[in-house]
């Protein structure tokens, strides 16, 4: 029971980080009605997907990592796709993690020590001082996500606490006059249910049992589903759109969404309390996204000792990301943006091609049920990947 405590919280605390931080920021023109309804059919697009790649595991150890699956089904071509998207999204998500972090760090820092400080210090300081905890191995990021997941939820009550009882109708009701906002939402939104990742590991950890991995995936999910959901209703509910515009116009990313909590209600309590949900947030995704990455390192260097160490595993999970951090370091929801693409390939497309394959090999039929869900998933994966597209040439707004 503790170990599938501990998977539902891996897999709750991987969802709840930088996307829920970033949310309040890319939903300000949006309003309240629409994010409601892209967060769940998301949300269900994401848990459904989790399940048919459990399901590919009913054929396989659940010692196989990604890399052996997409090599047994898809061959080499598709390892060598899955394997730079996997490397690509999580790089991007480890990258958003530190450079998050960091933001939140030296905000605290600054107004501690009353002085600036590089943000590049500060990134590097939260990559050492919470990235070595991956190298000790799945347990002990088990035991930390427990406790500081625990934390984010009771400062996460707190906030919301403070902030539910002056939410405004009128607030809520707002909606865009074009459809344009609505759509750059969906790829950022789209990454905040980026707990596919950790798939793979958390089959390991409870060696393969199908029954409980299909109950964590499905309770670990909704969690950040009916959080998010009360967490937007707060903000959005709190502060006129126009006003929270101006606000981001003005400080971009997380110091932004500060500011704008503190606009709400000006309290030492909630300063606090946000602060430390901020950094919890943060924390509990960067710790299951990096050991995700690690593992998976080791899986694609399995045959090769040097990369299959546990020290050299760490450092090619932390210096490429800490790298983008360095030379972008406000480059928070651009790595969350251009994660997208890569994790619809991941959470998307390979399970659907991998069950299907799994299936063909065992003789068996594809449900009716099963080939409607992919036609549906087929067309939001291919609408992510033109609307992320649209973005990088600036048809669509990025945030």
């Amino acid at each position: 029971m503790q170990r599938i405590i501990g998977s539902i919280l891996i897999v709750a605390g991987t969802t709840i980080g930088a996307g829920m931080l970033a949310m309040p920021i890319i939903s300000a023109n949006v309003g309240f009605s629409f994010m409601a309804l892209i967060l769940f059919c998301i949300w269900f697009a994401m848990f459904y997907t989790s399940i048919l790649l459990v399901d590919v595991y009913k054929y396989n150890s659940p010692n196989d990592g990604l890399n052996t699956l997409t090599i047994k089904y898809l061959g080499k071509p598709g390892a060598i796709v899955t394997a730079i998207s996997m490397l690509t999204l999580m790089y991007a998500l480890v990258s958003a993690y530190i450079t998050g972090g960091g933001e939140i760090l030296r905000t605290n820092l600054e107004l501690w020590l009353e002085r600036e400080i590089s943000p590049q210090i500060t990134a590097v300081l939260f990559a050492v001082m919470f990235g070595g905890i991956i190298a000790f191995g799945t347990r002990i990021v088990d035991i930390s996500t427990k406790i500081v997941f625990s934390i984010k939820l009771l400062f996460l009550c707190v906030v919301i606490g403070l902030l539910l009882p002056k939410i405004e109708a009128a607030h809520l009701a707002f909606t865009p006059t074009t459809a344009l906002p609505v759509l750059a939402t969906i790829p950022v939104v789209f990454t905040s249910f980026g707990f596919y990742v950790v798939i793979p590991s958390l089959v390991k950890y409870l060696d393969g049992n199908l029954k409980q991995l299909k109950w964590v995936f499905f309770i670990g999910s909704i969690i950040p589903l009916v959080l998010y959901l009360i967490w937007e209703l707060t903000i959005l509910g709190n502060i006129e759109s126009s006003a929270f515009n101006v606000i981001l116009q003005e400080n971009s990313g997380l110091e932004g969404l500060l500011k704008a909590i503190r606009k709400i209600q000006d309290s030492s309590v909630i300063k606090v309390a946000f602060n430390i949900f901020a950094a919890a947030a943060i924390l509990t995704s960067f710790w299951g996204v990096a050991l995700s990455l690690s593992d998976y390192i080791k899986d694609l260097g399995k045959n090769r000792p040097m990369v299959n160490h546990s020290v050299s595993a760490t450092l090619l999970t932390f210096i490429p990301p800490l790298m983008f951090a360095l030379f972008y370091p406000d480059g928070f929801i651009i790595a969350l943006g251009y994660a997208s693409v890569s994790l619809v390939i991941l959470a998307l497309v390979m399970p659907m091609l991998m069950l299907k394959k799994a299936q063909q090999q065992a003789g068996e039929q594809q449900p009716v049920l099963q080939k409607i869900a992919f036609v549906f998933l087929w067309g939001l994966s291919a609408l992510i990947i033109v609307l992320q597209g649209l973005m990088v040439a600036k048809i669509l707004p990025a945030y």
